[in-house]
């Protein structure tokens, strides 16, 4: 050990590029590790507009997985099945206050009875 002062420094360089590349590794499992994660949400959020909703049975909240479904519109579709009864067909969703044909077609697929 001749000179002690240049193995610190090489060994401060050494620690200070491992510390460097393990701060790197962890930012970038970091991203990939929410990647994922956000597009499983968003898949999941998709799936759920997609599933089928039973226009008799479902509840406001559920109404609201439908495109154009707010809770308004949820609203007026159970207060009409309150006062109606059961909807037999889609065109009689048009009845309801807000619910036009484009809304019934957008949803036609989704919807059960």
């Amino acid at each position: 050990m001749k000179h002690p002062f240049l193995m610190g420094v090489v060994c401060a360089c050494a620690l200070s590029s491992v510390f460097t590349q393990s701060i790197q590794a962890k930012e970038v499992g970091a991203i990939d590790s929410k990647q994922p994660q956000a597009q499983m949400q968003s898949t999941s959020a998709k799936d759920t507009k997609l599933a089928k909703v039973n226009i008799n049975k479902a509840s406001t909240t559920e109404l609201q997985q439908l495109k154009g479904i707010g809770e308004s519109k949820a609203k007026a579709i159970v207060d009409y099945r309150t006062k109606h009864g059961k909807f037999t067909s889609l065109n009689q969703l048009s009845q309801v206050s807000g619910v036009g044909d484009k809304l019934i077609e957008q949803n036609a697929k989704q919807i059960s009875f």
